[in-house]
C-alpha cells in the first residue's frame, strides 16, 4: 500500500517517523492523523491534519501521488494575511482593479510541481468569485480573474490553507526568486563538473588498462569508485531532465529531455549492471559528462534570458520612491505607491515623472526619448499629458495623476515586451516537433530491436537495443546548428558585433523584409546647424557666434550644435525661459536679445517671418524691434548609412522606415535614402505594423537603437541594436553592434549566410550518419562501444566542419 504514494520520479514518501503531508519529523507522542485509502497516516501537528483532511475531502488524494517535493511548512510561508487582499487601496498598489476585471498577480512560494499546480488550480476553481486563474509555474506566479467587486482574501485564504506562502507579485520579488534560482543551479553545475572531472580520472586509468593491461581487482575497484560518483551527479544535477521529461510524458508529449533522460537512465543501468557482473562496458564517463554539457548550455541561457527581467525592473526604479503630493493644503513627500488618481503632484526640474498625469499648472519640457527615440524633448503646458518614465527638463510642474503606474504607458510598454517576448520562437518551436518526431522514430527503434532480438538471441536484446539509443542518440543532430552558430557568432565578435541570441543567425539569413527606425539608427542622435538665413546686413558667422553665448548654458537638445562655436563674449545675463528659449543681453550694444520659438521671438521683434519651411527644426534670432536670423538643425546621416542601404538593396531586400518622429522629418530621411516610410508611430503601433508584415509572410530584420524600439527588436524575426543604443533595446536585440560603423550590419549578413550553410552542411551528415548507424545497430552488426565511438566521431566531424567559419574573410 505504502508504494500507492510514492512519487514515480522523486520517491516522496515519508517513512514512519515523518509527517505524511509535510515530510518533517514526527513529535513523540502525536496523536494527529488522515485517512487517505482506508489507511490511517500519521502527521505532526493540527495544521497539516486539516490541509491533509481538505485535500482528500475534496477527492483530491492524487495529489500525494503526483507531488515531487512535500510542500512547505507554515514557517516558510509570508506573514501577510488574507485580510490584507480584502483592501482595495493596498491591492491596487500591484494588481489591475476597476469596474470591469479585477486581475490578482500573487508569488506563490513552495509551489515545486505540476502537482502542486494541479491542486491549486482546482482548489480556486471551486470559488464562485473567480472567474479564472493563469498559473506559472517556472515563475511560481499564480494570476487569479475575479469577479468585478469581488474580495480578493477567500482564494488567498485557500493558498495559505494548503500551506503555501502567498506574496504580491512585484517584479523584485521575482528577481528574489531568480537569484535563488542562480544558486541552486550553479550548484547543481559545480556538483556536476566535479563528478566529470573525477570519475573521467577513473576512466583515464580504464582505457588506458584495457590498452596496456590491468589487473582485474584494480579494474573492479575503479568501477566501483565511478558507480556512486555518477549516481549521485545522475540524482541531484541530472534531475532536472527526468523531472522535465515527466511532465511531458504525462502530457503524452516527447521533448529532447526525453531521449535524454532515457539514455542517461539506461547507460548508468547497463553500466552498474556491468560493474555488477564484474564484465562488460562502462559508461560512468559519459553520462557525467552529458550531464555537465548540457546544464552548462542551459545555464548560460537561463542567465541571458533573465537580462531582460532585470532591465525591465531598473526601468521602474528609476522612477522616484517619493512623490510631492498636496494633501491638506500642503506639500507632502509620501510614497508613489500611496498616490493614486485624482492626487495633484508637483515634479521638479532634472526629475522623473512617476505616472502618467495631465498639466494642471506651469510650463515646461519634457524628454520623451523613452517613447519616441527622438532627441527634442516635447514643450508642454496646461492640460497637455505626460507620462510616467519621461523627465521633466524645464521648470517645475504640477501635475493631477490619470492613471496607477501599473497602467502607465511605461508599463504598458513592459507589457509589450513580455508578450513580444512569448511569441517569438516560431522557428524555435518548428525545432522541438521536428526533434520530438525523431526522438518518438528512436524510440521505437530501439524497442523494435529489443523485442526481435529477444525472439533470436534473448542475450544480445539489451545490448543491442543500447547500441541502436546510443549509435542514434541526436547528440551530431544537436550539434550540428549550435556548433556552426557558436562559430559564425565567434566570428561576428571579433569584429564588433556583440551576440545576444544563439539563433539569431539563422534568422538573419532567412530575412527578406528590414525595418529600420529613424533617428539614432539611420541618423546621428545630436542635431547639426544646416541652414542660416539671416536678415539684409546680417553676417552668419555674427548671428552663430551670438547665437552660441545664447545657448551656452542651455542642456536643451537644440543647444548642443552651438556648443562648440565661437561665441560672442558681450552676451550677459542669460536665463532660460521653459518651453520658449533663451534670453540675453548685449552688454556692448545695451539690447535685449531672445533665440527660440516663433511667439517667444515676435514679442520683441514683431517684423519676425515665418518659418522658412515645416521640413526642419527652426529657432529665430532677433533682437529688439528686429529679426536676426532664422537658423534651422537637422539630422545627419550616420557614416556609412548610404552604403549600407545600397547593399541591401542589391540583394532585393524590401526596406522601410518605421518612425516615432513627424512625418516632415522622416520623409525627409526616407527621400534622401529612397526609402519607404511610416511616421508618427507609438511602440505599439509599430509592433502592429511589424505583425502585419510578418502575417504577409515576410521575415523581418529590424534595426533600432532606443526604448520605444524594444517592442519592434523583441519580436522581430531577427534584429539589430546599433551602437549607442539604450540598455533595454540591446537586451532586446539578437545582434548589437559595438562600433560606429553601420557596415557591420552586412557582416552580419555574410556570417548569416555563412553559417547556414555550414548547418546544413553538419544537419545533412548528421542524418545520414543516424539513418545509416540505426539499421546496422539493430541488426547486431554494431556494439554499444562502436556506437559510442562512432556517435563521438560524428559529433567531432559536425565541430570541425563548424570551424571552417573562423577562416570566413571580411
Amino acid at each position: 500500500m505504502a508504494n500507492r504514494w510514492r512519487s514515480p520520479l522523486l520517491n516522496v514518501e515519508p517513512t514512519a517517523t515523518q509527517c505524511f503531508h509535510c515530510g518533517e519529523p514526527l513529535p513523540i507522542g502525536a496523536e494527529f492523523s488522515v485517512r487517505m485509502d482506508n489507511t490511517d497516516r500519521a502527521v505532526c501537528c493540527f495544521g497539516c491534519q486539516t490541509v491533509a483532511n481538505l485535500i482528500a475531502g475534496a477527492d483530491m488524494t492524487a495529489f500525494y501521488q503526483q507531488r515531487t517535493d512535500y510542500p512547505p511548512t507554515p514557517a516558510q510561508q509570508t506573514t501577510q494575511t488574507s485580510d490584507w487582499y480584502n483592501d482595495k487601496t493596498w491591492l491596487q498598489t500591484f494588481a489591475k482593479v476597476d469596474a470591469e476585471q479585477q486581475e490578482i498577480p500573487l508569488m506563490v512560494t513552495g509551489m515545486s510541481c505540476a502537482a502542486c499546480a494541479w491542486v491549486i488550480e482546482r482548489f480556486l476553481q471551486e470559488l464562485e468569485e473567480v472567474q479564472s486563474l493563469h498559473i506559472q509555474l517556472a515563475l511560481g506566479k499564480v494570476t487569479i480573474n475575479l469577479l468585478p467587486g469581488r474580495a480578493a482574501g477567500p482564494a488567498v485564504e485557500v493558498l495559505q490553507g494548503l500551506g503555501y506562502g502567498v506574496q504580491p507579485w512585484r517584479a523584485d520579488s521575482r528577481l528574489q526568486q531568480m537569484r535563488e534560482d542562480y544558486r541552486r543551479d550553479l550548484r547543481r553545475l559545480g556538483i556536476a563538473f566535479l563528478g566529470m572531472m573525477q570519475v573521467g580520472m577513473f576512466a583515464i586509468a580504464l582505457h588506458a588498462g584495457a590498452l596496456q593491461g590491468i589487473d582485474a581487482d584494480l579494474q573492479q575497484l575503479l568501477r566501483l569508485m565511478s558507480a556512486p560518483l555518477t549516481l549521485f551527479v545522475l540524482a541531484y544535477s541530472g534531475r532536472e531532465f527526468f523531472e522535465r521529461a515527466w511532465q511531458h510524458l504525462k502530457h503524452r508529449t516527447l521533448i529532447m529531455d526525453s531521449s535524454v533522460s532515457l539514455a542517461l537512465a539506461l547507460a548508468t543501468a547497463a553500466s552498474l549492471w556491468s560493474t555488477v557482473q564484474g564484465g562488460g562496458e562502462t559508461y560512468y564517463d559519459s553520462v557525467t559528462m552529458f550531464i555537465f554539457f548540457l546544464l552548462l548550455a542551459r545555464f548560460v541561457e537561463k542567465r541571458l534570458r533573465d537580462r531582460d527581467l532585470i532591465q525591465l525592473v531598473q526601468l521602474a526604479d528609476e522612477l522616484p520612491e517619493f512623490v510631492a503630493v498636496l494633501r491638506d493644503h500642503r506639500w507632502q513627500r509620501l510614497p508613489r505607491d500611496s498616490v493614486g488618481p485624482g492626487a495633484n503632484i508637483r515634479v521638479a526640474t532634472g526629475e522623473a515623472i512617476a505616472f502618467d498625469s495631465r498639466v494642471i499648472s506651469g510650463t515646461s519640457v519634457i524628454d520623451e526619448a523613452v517613447f519616441t527615440g527622438e532627441a527634442l524633448p516635447r514643450s508642454v503646458q496646461k492640460d497637455d499629458v505626460v507620462f510616467a518614465g519621461t523627465v521633466n527638463e524645464g521648470a517645475s510642474l504640477e501635475l493631477v495623476v490619470e492613471h496607477r503606474f501599473s497602467e502607465s504607458r511605461l508599463a504598458a510598454l513592459a507589457q509589450d515586451i513580455d508578450r513580444a517576448r512569448e511569441d517569438k520562437p516560431a522557428h524555435l518551436q518548428l525545432i522541438d516537433q521536428f526533434a520530438a518526431r525523431f526522438i518518438s522514430i528512436v524510440l521505437l527503434a530501439a524497442a523494435i530491436t529489443f523485442v526481435v532480438w529477444w525472439n533470436i538471441d534473448p542475450s544480445r536484446a539489451f545490448w543491442a537495443s543500447i547500441a541502436v539509443l546510443v549509435v542514434a542518440c541526436p547528440c551530431a543532430l544537436s550539434l550540428a546548428t549550435p556548433a556552426a552558430l557558436t562559430a559564425g557568432n565567434a566570428w561576428l565578435g571579433r569584429r564588433g558585433v556583440r551576440v545576444r541570441s544563439e539563433t539569431g543567425l539563422l534568422a538573419a539569413a532567412a530575412a527578406n523584409h528590414i525595418i529600420f527606425d529613424k533617428t539614432g539608427t539611420l541618423t546621428e542622435t545630436q542635431l547639426v546647424i544646416s541652414t542660416i538665413r539671416t536678415a539684409q546686413g546680417i553676417d552668419t558667422d555674427t548671428a552663430l557666434g551670438t547665437a552660441a553665448a545664447l545657448q551656452q548654458f542651455s542642456s536643451h537638445p537644440a543647444a548642443r550644435p552651438f556648443h562648440h562655436r565661437a561665441q560672442n563674449t558681450a552676451i550677459r545675463n542669460v536665463e532660460i525661459i521653459a518651453a520658449q528659449g533663451v534670453e540675453g543681453w548685449d552688454s556692448e550694444r545695451n539690447i535685449k536679445l531672445r533665440l527660440g520659438s516663433l511667439t517667444f521671438c515676435r514679442d520683441i521683434a514683431p517684423g519676425l517671418p515665418d518659418r522658412p519651411d515645416e521640413d526642419h527644426y527652426w529657432v529665430a534670432l532677433v533682437e529688439d524691434g528686429r529679426w536676426l536670423a532664422w537658423i534651422s538643425l537637422s539630422e545627419s546621416l550616420r557614416p556609412g548609412t548610404r552604403h549600407l542601404v545600397t547593399e541591401l538593396k542589391r540583394e532585393a531586400l524590401s526596406l522601410e522606415i518605421l518612425s516615432g518622429d513627424t512625418e516632415s522629418r522622416v520623409q525627409q530621411i526616407a527621400s534622401n535614402l529612397d526609402l519607404t516610410f511610416t511616421a508618427a508611430l507609438k511602440p505599439e503601433e509599430k509592433l502592429a505594423e511589424l505583425q502585419q508584415r510578418q502575417s504577409a509572410g515576410a521575415t523581418v530584420l529590424a534595426i533600432g537603437d532606443g526604448l520605444n524600439d524594444a517592442p519592434l527588436l523583441r519580436a522581430a524575426d531577427v534584429s539589430v541594436a546599433v551602437a549607442g543604443a539604450t540598455a533595454l533595446a540591446q537586451t532586446q536585440a539578437d545582434f548589437v553592434i559595438t562600433e560606429e560603423n553601420t557596415d557591420r550590419i552586412l557582416m552580419i549578413r555574410k556570417a548569416a549566410y555563412a553559417t547556414r550553410r555550414i548547418t546544413r552542411q553538419n544537419l545533412l551528415w548528421a542524418a545520414s550518419y543516424n539513418l545509416l548507424g540505426l539499421p546496422l545497430a539493430a541488426l547486431g552488426f554494431i556494439p554499444p562501444w562502436a556506437a559510442a565511438l562512432g556517435m563521438s566521431a560524428s559529433s567531432l566531424l559536425v565541430v570541425l566542419n563548424a570551424l571552417r567559419l573562423r577562416r570566413l574573410k571580411d
